[in-house]
């Protein structure tokens, strides 16, 4: 017996995975994996069920339908294996955590994910491969869900409720996301699976285009007001902007946020500050870096700022954010000792 069907027989129930695609993840690399990853599931044998986005949006709809109609039962586990980005798990995860705090009969359901995005953060920061094929087959050989710590937030300026598996950020790499996002170069580096150069390669428009904003934090170890904030990042996880190490020690397991303020007081100083950042993962013993561990924190801006949540453009706005942490069951190879 081969160590997958030795995995899939030791469970009591059987599993059904409800299969969520985004083929246009990663300027459309998950829609080339796509066909390949379904042979796999075929040749596996397992039970599962193809539900392809349509739109922005749709995966959110779909994940938050199938927690409701999926719930556990004595002869079926349904595990949501979602095929994409960090942005398509963003959706998935919110959409069966907006089912759960809507209705609270329900239980979230289990998340699996084969990485077929661009920057793959939460695939880097649970130690999955970044080859799908690989990723798929490590998932496939998972006999129960653990269950790691999300971001949430509320946006009380927009009246916005979300959850984030990786960070949420304002200022600096906002603008990166948001002009990355949008441009030809990612979508060229992304034929080519270099999509993770993106974010470095608009750096430095970044850079120049940037200013210093203000920002009030409030924890419960008191407040603090930033005049010369650049960069505010409130990370799950230790990696932002395709493998950049924003917060070195940041865990999904200990109930806590990491928040990375990062001031500027000229180009020259924020550059090295950020070139610390990349090349030694050392810029938070700097003076003008701030770091909070916290399990809530609010912040409120004091004038427009880009922003990002996992990838995603938020826009440009002034936000007023209060966070906090959740848990949701994953479908992952991890080992509990594993430090994440």
């Amino acid at each position: 017996m081969t160590e997958l069907a030795q995995a899939q027989s030791s469970t009591a129930v059987p599993r059904h995975y409800a299969v969520l695609v985004n083929a246009f993840a990663g300027n459309g690399n998950t829609g080339k994996a796509w066909p390949t990853i379904r042979k796999l599931l075929e040749k596996a044998a397992v039970s599962f069920q193809v539900y392809e986005s349509e739109y922005p949006g749709h995966t959110t709809i779909l994940a938050r339908a199938l927690t409701r109609s999926e719930q556990p039962r004595p002869d079926r586990q349904t595990i949501l294996l979602v095929i994409g980005g960090d942005g398509t798990l963003h959706q998935t995860v919110n959409g069966v955590q907006s089912a759960v705090r809507d209705d609270a009969s329900l239980v979230p359901l289990p998340i699996a994910y084969v990485p077929a995005g661009s920057g793959n953060d939460f695939a880097r920061a649970v130690a999955l491969p970044q080859d799908p094929e690989k990723a798929l087959e490590m998932v496939l050989a998972v006999t129960a869900p653990q269950t790691l710590d999300i971001g949430h937030y509320v946006d009380h300026r927009h009246q916005r409720e979300e959850y984030f598996t990786n960070n949420v950020g304002v200022g600096f790499d906002g603008r990166i996301v948001s002009t990355t996002n949008d441009s030809r170069i990612k979508r060229a580096l992304n034929r080519i699976h270099l999509g993770g150069l993106a974010y470095p390669v608009h750096f430095f428009g970044a850079l120049f285009k940037q200013r210093a904003f203000s920002v009030r934090v409030h924890t419960d170890q008191g407040t603090a007001r930033f005049q010369n904030a650049c960069l505010v990042t409130t990370t799950n996880h230790p990696f932002f902007g395709g493998g950049i190490t924003v917060a070195p020690h940041a865990s999904m397991r200990d109930g806590k946020l990491d928040l990375v303020v990062l001031e500027r007081t000229s180009l020259l100083q924020f550059f090295g500050l950020f070139a610390l950042m990349v090349l030694f993962h050392s810029h938070l013993k700097r003076k003008r870096a701030h770091h909070y561990v916290t399990a809530k924190v609010d912040l409120t801006f004091g004038a427009p700022e880009f922003g990002q949540e996992d990838g995603e453009i938020m826009g440009e706005h002034i936000y007023d954010f209060s966070f906090d942490v959740c848990h949701q069951p994953f479908w992952l190879p991890l080992r509990d000792n594993q430090i994440l």
